[in-house]
C-alpha cells in the first residue's frame, strides 16, 4: 500500500506536467497522489478560467467511492476568479461530488500567508491585466495588501514552457517596495527550484503556486513533513 499515511486527489488544468511533476518530486514517504486533469483552454483569462471552473464539479466525481483525506483543486486564477469567497464555492463543489474534504491553491495561498504571518505581498503572474486584478481583491478581502502584482511578458505560447530564468529575471525587475512576502502566482509555472535562491536573495518568504498546493494538501491530510528546500513556509 503506497498510501499508509495519506491519499492526496490532484485536479491539474489539462496544460503541462509542472505541477505532478512539482508533487511528485517531493511528496514524503507514505503519502499516496491520485491525480486527474480538469478541461482548461490555456488561456488565464476571467472567461478561459470560468469556462474550467464550469468543469470542477465531473471533474471532482472521479475521486467518489474512494477514500481521499483531501481532494486539492490546483489552480490558483482558477479558485478564485470569482472574487472574495469564490475558493470556499470550489470547495463546496468538490465536497458535494467527490464524497471527500475539498482544498484549493488559493486557500492554501491565504492560511500560508497566515502561517508566516506576513500580510504586503509583492505578486507576479503570467496572467492578463483582468486576471490581476481580481487576483489582488481577492488576496486583499483575505487580509494579505498587495503591494505590487504584475503580469510577465514572455514568448512562450504555453505557460508550462516558460523557463524558470524569464520568470527570475522579472522577479528581480518587479517593485518589491514595502513587501515582507514575494509570490510568484500560477500553478503552471515550473518555479520550485527559484525558492530558495529567492529568499536568499531578497531576505523574505517566497511563495510559488505549487508550492503552497503541495503544503495545504500535506497539511489538510495531517501530514506535518518538513521540507527546507521548498523554502521558509516548509519549515513551520
Amino acid at each position: 500500500m503506497l498510501f499508509w499515511r495519506a491519499q492526496i486527489g490532484l485536479i491539474s488544468p489539462g496544460t503541462g506536467p509542472n505541477m505532478e511533476n512539482d508533487f511528485h518530486r517531493y511528496i514524503p514517504e507514505g503519502v499516496g497522489i491520485n491525480t486527474t486533469r480538469i478541461p482548461f483552454s490555456g488561456m488565464p483569462s476571467p472567461e478561459g478560467l470560468m469556462d474550467m471552473v464550469d468543469c470542477l464539479e465531473d471533474t471532482a466525481k472521479i475521486f467518489r467511492g474512494s477514500p481521499h483525506e483531501c481532494v486539492m483543486f490546483g489552480c490558483t486564477s482558477g479558485s478564485l476568479i470569482g472574487g472574495p469567497g469564490f475558493d470556499k464555492t470550489c470547495i463546496e463543489t468538490i465536497e458535494r461530488a467527490s464524497g471527500c474534504p475539498g482544498m484549493t491553491t488559493s486557500s492554501a495561498l491565504v492560511e500560508a500567508f497566515h502561517a508566516l504571518g506576513v500580510n504586503h505581498a509583492a505578486v507576479i503572474t503570467p496572467y492578463p491585466d483582468n486576471t490581476n486584478e481580481v487576483e489582488k481583491q481577492f488576496l486583499e478581502a483575505n487580509g494579505v495588501h498587495v503591494t505590487n502584482i504584475k503580469g510577465m511578458t514572455y514568448p512562450e505560447d504555453d505557460i508550462a514552457e516558460i523557463q524558470p530564468s524569464l520568470v527570475y529575471r522579472q522577479l528581480k525587475q518587479l517593485d518589491k517596495t514595502g513587501a515582507d512576502c514575494l509570490f510568484i502566482s500560477c500553478t503552471g509555472l515550473n518555479v520550485l527550484d527559484l525558492i530558495r535562491l529567492a529568499e536568499e536573495d531578497y531576505h523574505v518568504p517566497v511563495l510559488t503556486s505549487n508550492q503552497v498546493t503541495l503544503w495545504g494538501a500535506l497539511r489538510h491530510s495531517g501530514v506535518g513533513t518538513k521540507i527546507s528546500e521548498l523554502g521558509k513556509l516548509f519549515t513551520i
